[in-house]
């Protein structure tokens, strides 16, 4: 603090131009493209999501949490293709892919991050490891997962809101996900998987 007026007591928002407070808007919420590659035994989809991201509390943590989910597109439901009953039909997965990419309308290099997974008995397949690499490597930025059956049952408890159920209501919840080659389940107690 001066006594002469030559300096400003306080910081003169009006001189922060648009572009700084769009960099410090940045740093506390950003806007991710997501995709989500899940081929199953049975069935294959895509989605793709927009998810908006904010840092947590404002002790300027460095966690992020989601808030808020748009799904901009879902593609429709393709039985997983097996050429034999230990290869999946690697080439019809992709031109399904691909055109679900074209579908929703984004290029591999518009996604920020994502998903792809391979479950159930889809796993156990010869091919299932080159394919998740193959999707992962060209389909933008992404996180590989080949989920095991616990990996799955926490994917299921979490995706069909039953985690989030069970914390809203502070009870009990019992998720089964049957898969057409598995089934899983889960206990979930006050938004806590337990078993």
């Amino acid at each position: 603090m001066h006594d002469d007026d030559d300096h400003s007591d306080g910081f003169d928002l009006g001189s922060v131009d648009e572009g700084s407070s769009e960099e410090i808007e940045g740093l506390e919420r950003f806007t991710l493209n997501s995709v989500g590659i899940d081929i199953g035994s049975s069935t294959t989809h895509v989605i793709f999501s927009r998810l908006v991201l904010r840092r947590q509390g404002v002790t300027l943590s460095a966690r992020y949490v989601v808030t808020n989910r748009e799904v901009l597109y879902r593609s429709p439901i393709l039985l997983t293709p097996y050429l034999t009953a230990t290869l999946i039909d690697t080439d019809q997965v992709k031109k399904f892919i691909e055109r679900s990419y074209r579908e929703a309308g984004f290029e591999p290099g518009d996604i920020d991050t994502g998903a792809a997974v391979i479950t159930g008995e889809a796993l156990k397949k010869e091919n299932s490891r080159p394919i998740l690499e193959y999707f992962s490597r060209e389909s933008g930025k992404f996180i590989c997962a080949s989920a095991g059956p616990m990996h799955e049952a926490l994917l299921a408890a979490y995706g069909s809101g039953a985690v989030a159920l069970s914390q809203r209501h502070r009870n009990a919840v019992l998720d089964v996900d049957m898969g057409g080659g598995t089934t899983k389940i889960s206990l979930i107690r006050s938004g806590e998987i337990v078993q």
